[in-house]
């Protein structure tokens, strides 16, 4: 069984800090060895220890107030960190703090001094889980997307971000990252857009690249209609590129992070996560302060990163979307309100919006 224990640092200096310690017996020696650092002695939180059977028990730190009542903090499997912890980390993250400002937080907040690494793995880890989670995921669009394309330096290399998005929506349909910008990356854009869908649109506006000409053609034929304008609207449809623009605004704490690091797969890896956090955590002002993903679907696969981060012995959750006007708002653009409840998973596709 673990138990907490109070070391002076240094010897002598009335600074005391607290310590989860495991006590090993091997042979006729019994060992304490060090699990985690806690914080300093005296602080009111509420730490939980293991005992041999797996159960998790309330503890307060030593020199603390009187021990009362307190929540199990949920872990996840062979972390020590709590799972609500981890996702405060990845909404920073994602929301446009960097490692460092992060790691400044959670010393502030939970007393924890942790390496930056630490941080880092608990993105990549989640990122690739949420991606997992949202595969199946199949939003209702409309049929005119609208594409564009940005870059960021990555040493002597540019890096270019394609991005397409459902005005009807502002849902972000699928964003590709690569070294080039020919048609075949346009293409790769689409096909990964219409996967993701389900369907073709009928529409696709974008500005006059000419790489675009090609990967349109390429990717749906002459089903599709590609119309080109400048960065704000055609000429022939009215049709306007400007909410992507105002989608990569959105976007300029993206580069920031990006351009500290210098490795294609890391920078692929984070532009998924990011399309998650738009689509589904994010609010828009466009869709009424909700997030994309509660305009385009009746049914969602999470509502923030603590879904994402599910401790051990808990099931994914998916929850059905309800939205009402928000009534108090007399003037402008509408703001709703996403009423959601969680479901059981149903034998098949989970994410029918039929169904409501």
């Amino acid at each position: 069984m673990s138990f907490i224990r109070a070391k002076e640092i240094p010897p002598h200096s009335g600074n005391w800090y607290d310590y989860e310690v495991k006590t090993i017996h091997e042979g006729n020696k019994v060992i304490q060895k060090h699990i985690r650092y806690i914080g300093k002695s005296g602080t009111s939180r509420s730490f939980h220890l293991s005992t041999s059977q797996g159960q998790l028990l309330p503890f307060k730190t030593s020199a603390s107030l009187p021990i009362s009542d307190v929540e199990i903090e949920a872990r996840i499997a062979k972390m020590k960190t709590p799972a609500r912890q981890i996702a405060s980390a990845l909404g920073m993250y994602y929301g446009g703090m960097s490692l460092d400002a992060i790691q400044q937080q959670f010393r502030q907040d939970y007393d924890l001094d942790m390496s930056e690494s630490n941080y880092w793995n608990w993105v990549k880890r989640f990122t690739k889980e949420a991606i997992r989670q949202a595969r199946e995921f199949k939003p209702e669009v409309g049929d005119t997307w609208v594409a564009d394309e940005t870059y960021m330096k990555l040493g002597d290399k540019t890096v270019y971000f394609w991005d397409i998005i459902d005005p009807k929506t502002n849902y972000l349909l699928a964003s590709h990252v690569s070294f080039r910008r020919g048609g075949k990356e346009a293409k790769a854009l689409m096909k990964l857009a219409a996967q993701r869908v389900g369907k073709t649109p009928k529409v696709v506006v974008t500005d006059k690249l000419k790489s675009y000409i090609v990967g349109i053609e390429d990717a749906f034929g002459a089903d599709t209609k590609h119309i080109q304008g400048g960065p704000f609207k055609t000429v022939s449809s009215g049709e306007s590129t400007a909410e992507i623009e105002r989608f990569h605004k959105t976007l300029e704490q993206r580069t920031k992070v990006f351009e500290k690091f210098k490795d294609i797969a890391s920078i692929r890896l984070l532009t998924g996560g990011w399309l998650i956090n738009y689509n589904f955590f994010k609010q828009n002002e466009g869709c009424g302060n909700i997030p994309p993903a509660q305009v385009a679907s009746k049914v969602v696969p999470f509502k923030d990163w603590n879904d994402v981060v599910t401790p051990e012995g808990e099931t994914d959750k998916d929850y059905q979307v309800r939205l009402s006007c928000r009534k108090s708002v007399k003037k402008g653009a509408s703001v709703y309100d996403a009423i959601l409840t969680p479901i059981k998973p149903s034998n098949g596709s989970t994410y029918d919006n039929d169904t409501k």
